[in-house]
């Protein structure tokens, strides 16, 4: 054989052998990703978690142990941008595939997850699947329609962590409630939603995390969640649904830790904000891959479908991230990744929108800002004078992001916030108010950096508030006021303050000039009402509430405030007119429904009573509360008698003297007997 022949059969069995492993290769991924094998879908998501302080991103000490072992068997994306440093529109992004320009969610204020919006929890629904979700704070509660799809959403919370109430749950309780609807649906194909919310302001991990963390109690709360996280895949691995499971563990945003001047996240769409983890496991995967093209949390929904073998939405912004497992691009072009933040808008300054690629990051608001992500990580360089060209191109291509979508926006994602709901949020570390859906480049407004330390005072006032810290919030308040003299807020919290320590003369000093400024804020208004209330002037205070309620109906909080000043004028009408107003909001309120059922069965006013309402309230409070309150009980029995049904009633008291024994409550009991006597005699009870 010649020695040309020796080369040519050479290289005929190298191709040969190359042809073969590329053959394993595509039928070992093939195999992968066929949709029959996987049953269950596990979507976790760790909220305000930075993608480098994961250790299997690199973060020096080993703060996630649980979650590197998924990612030495699945694929970890090294580059994954979440498109708001918000927890509501982010999560939006993440289950729909869009971005915020598109969903129409912008911030925790105002905004609710529009009916016109899909979500891969309604899709999976469609398709069969038992849908749950577990969230741990308050701001993915189900009075914002982020529980479309799920048949079941669990947001109440056992454990209360602030003095405000439930706010957020511990990742323990999570884990628990996780872990037990995985036992009841282990032989259903199955998509959870599990939302972990610990590493959020405040930082306080529990122990030995604490003490292991004492100097990075950040870190701590990422390695206590890790170790939640553990638990539920060990019960993913005794259930034996591990191995037929897609898994995606990812955040919805990270944490600034006083880069750039921001203490936590919402303001600034810096990479610290933005950048997040995404590590995605597939069935009976063995083996771990790094990808480093620049993905999205959008592209999860898209991802999910494909990898199901279902149509992926076509009006969505993610795309299918499959074809990266076997080592292709993801797209033949440059990919262009959206973020946003409106939140400089609450100060009257520009917006921050950006568009992040393999390399660059590009932010257009007053002064435009570009760096090279791959150099500069932390983004301490602006090149936008060194590389204008770069910067132009970029900037076309954040237009026509911005045409295609805004012009798509959903059109009901406008919610009201009731006072209390704001309240939370601010305790949360969220500054209220209504962000501008500024994405013009109008560059003429103040520039977002100049303010960022006047935003984080702010942000700061309402905890100091909320953990008396009178006299250190007062002064926080006059340097605000000195620095911006034409923004309410710092006139509210002043408010605020002198209300809670009794000064009411100062107090109204302070909330007019508040409302001087904003008089469309509900807010101001409760808490005018409130001062003229403990000053016993309840014409002012029923003016205030009502104009409150004009401007935001949804204000259960506020209708009993206003409830109470018309009972104590005599007014019984216009304050049961109040209660049936809060049901038709929040119909889970058996304390209400009670005291209507009472109302309409027992006054015979013509204007309130009601006897058929009053079995209707009646009914619905006792079966808030298991048919097990003695007060309620009674109350639907006088509700019978007076709707003329005496067995009933007879009945229903007998079984509300039992509960009230049982209880040791003598002297309700013997005020049910004396009823039951007028129910035997075919008597109902009036007042």
């Amino acid at each position: 054989m010649s020695e040309k022949q020796k080369r040519n059969t050479v290289t005929l069995r190298k191709s040969l052998l190359l042809l073969a492993v590329a053959a394993v290769c595509f039928f070992f991924v093939r195999s992968l990703l066929q949709p029959e094998k996987i049953r269950n879908v596990i979507l976790i998501s760790i909220d305000t978690c930075r993608a480098d302080h994961l250790s299997c991103y690199g973060y020096p000490c080993n703060t996630t142990p649980n979650i590197d072992a998924v990612a030495k068997e699945g694929f970890l994306f090294e580059n994954a941008i979440s498109p708001i440093p918000q927890t509501l529109p982010a999560h939006t992004s993440m289950l729909c595939g869009t971005i915020p320009p598109y969903h129409g969610v912008h911030d925790n204020d105002g905004y609710r997850v529009g009916q016109s919006n899909l979500s891969i929890a309604e899709i999976l629904q469609q398709k069969g699947f038992t849908t749950g979700a577990i969230v741990s704070t308050f701001i993915l509660n189900s009075r914002f329609d982020m529980n479309q799809g799920f048949d079941s959403y669990d947001d109440k919370f056992e454990e209360k962590l602030s003095s405000l109430g439930f706010l957020e749950r511990r990742g323990l309780e999570a884990t628990e409630r996780a872990n037990k609807w995985l036992e009841k649906q282990k032989d259903e194909d199955f998509f959870l939603f599990l939302h972990y919310y610990d590493p959020h302001s405040q930082y306080i991990p529990p122990e030995p995390f604490a003490t292991e963390y004492k100097d990075d109690p950040y870190a701590g709360e990422i390695a206590y969640t890790d170790y939640c996280i553990g638990l539920v895949l060990k019960k993913l691995k005794e259930l034996k649904l591990y191995d037929s499971s897609l898994i995606i563990i990812t955040a919805d945003h990270g944490e600034m830790l006083k880069e750039h001047g921001e203490r936590t996240h919402g303001y600034y769409i810096y990479q610290s904000a933005v950048k997040v983890p995404l590590i995605i496991k597939l069935p009976n995967q063995r083996e771990g891959r790094r990808i480093s093209q620049t993905v999205g949390l959008i592209d999860i929904m898209p991802t999910i479908c494909s990898l199901l073998g279902f149509d992926v939405p076509a009006d969505i912004q993610g795309i299918d991230l499959s074809p990266a497992f076997s080592g292709r691009k993801l797209s033949k072009q440059q990919r262009y990744l959206y973020c946003e933040s409106l939140y400089p808008t609450k100060y009257g300054a520009s917006s921050l929108l950006g568009i992040v690629t393999d390399r660059w990051k590009y932010i257009q608001t007053t002064r435009p800002e570009l760096y090279d992500i791959v150099e500069d990580p932390y983004e301490n360089t602006n090149l936008i004078r060194k590389h204008p060209q770069q910067a132009r191109i970029l900037q076309d291509k954040l237009k026509q992001i911005l045409e295609q979508t805004v012009s798509s926006s959903k059109k009901d994602s406008k919610m009201e916030l009731s006072d209390e709901a704001k309240q939370r949020l601010e305790a949360l570390g969220y500054v209220t108010g209504a962000v501008t859906e500024e994405f013009e480049f109008d560059q003429t407004k103040e520039d977002p950096k100049n303010l960022i330390a006047f935003h984080v005072l702010l942000a700061g006032v309402p905890v100091l508030i909320q953990e008396r810290q009178y006299a250190i919030a007062k002064s926080v308040c006059r340097e605000l006021i000195s620095v911006r003299p034409k923004f309410f807020w710092p006139y509210f919290d002043m408010g605020d303050i002198a209300l809670a320590e009794g000064e009411l003369d100062e107090a109204l000093k302070y909330l007019n000039k508040a409302m001087e400024l904003n008089p469309r804020e509900p807010k101001v208004h409760n808490r005018l009402a409130d001062v003229f209330r403990a000053q016993d002037k309840k014409t002012q205070a029923v003016d205030h509430y009502e104009i409150s309620l004009t401007l935001n109906p949804r204000q259960p909080a506020v209708l009993v405030s206003l409830s109470e000043v018309y009972f104590s004028q005599g007014k019984i009408k216009q304050a049961l007119e109040s209660w049936e107003k809060i049901i038709e909001f929040e119909s889970d309120q058996p304390e209400i429904l009670n005291n209507l059922a009472w109302h309409k069965a027992v006054y015979k006013d013509e204007s309130y009573y009601n006897p058929a309402k009053a079995v209707e309230y009646g009914y619905r409070a006792c079966e808030l509360l298991d048919f097990k309150n003695s007060a309620a009980m009674d109350t639907l029995a006088v509700a019978y008698a007076a709707a003329g049904d005496f067995a009933k009633a007879r009945q229903t008291a007998q079984k509300a003297i039992d509960l009230a024994e049982a209880a040791d409550q003598q002297d309700m009991a013997e005020g049910i007997k004396k009823r039951l006597k007028l129910f035997k005699l075919g008597k109902p009870y009036y007042e």
